[in-house]
């Protein structure tokens, strides 16, 4: 009996320890970078936008989202040394499609929104190895706020200059029909860890 036991334990063992979930630990220094600079991206990308809606109108905010946007992100990745985007299952340019990591972390977000636990602090984050390279690999929720409505309301509400500006440059847009509040996607972040 002593026996079968012993063997039952260590097979035990074994498969513990033989596990592909096991998840590295995340300094929390780390974690706080990461929180930084994704707070520091939305807060440098919101306040562009609302620059140009002040001084230039709606339909000049549609270029920041598509253009400028891409340029903010493309620019604060190299000077931070990450790799950024936003991403979203509804989203209006398609190189904002999740990839898998990004899909599990929308799909989170989504359940503590149905939970009513997501709010600004909410995160996800993971060590991702691919390639054989571990990679930390963090998200942050973006949530709607009245400003975006001029883009990302209900059809209807949207001045018929800027929809028709989204229309002719986004001809499989899925990013309307946002109220206030909802989840509208995710800051994600990636770097070699």
């Amino acid at each position: 009996m002593e026996k079968l036991l012993f063997v039952l334990l260590i097979s035990l063992f074994l498969i513990a320890g033989c596990s592909s979930e096991r998840q590295t630990e995340i300094p929390e220094s780390s974690k706080l970078e990461m929180r930084k600079d994704a707070d520091e991206f939305m807060s440098g990308l919101r306040d562009v936008l609302l620059s140009i809606i002040k001084n230039n109108g709606l339909v000049a905010a549609v270029s920041v989202c598509s253009d400028t946007a891409q340029v903010m992100t493309n620019n604060f990745g190299v000077e931070k040394g990450v790799y950024i985007k936003r991403v979203s299952f509804k989203y209006r340019n398609e190189i904002n499609n999740p990839d898998e990591f990004e899909t599990e972390g929308l799909k989170y977000f989504e359940q503590i929104q149905n939970e009513g636990k997501l709010d600004s602090l909410s995160e996800f984050i993971k060590v991702v190895e691919e390639n054989k390279i571990s990679y930390l690999r963090y998200m942050k929720p973006i949530l709607v706020q009245p400003p975006c409505l001029n883009c990302h309301g209900m059809e209807e509400q949207i001045m018929p200059e800027v929809r028709e500006l989204i229309n002719s440059n986004y001809k499989n847009d899925k990013a309307k029909n946002y109220k206030a509040g909802d989840l509208r996607g995710a800051v994600s972040i990636q770097k070699v860890f």
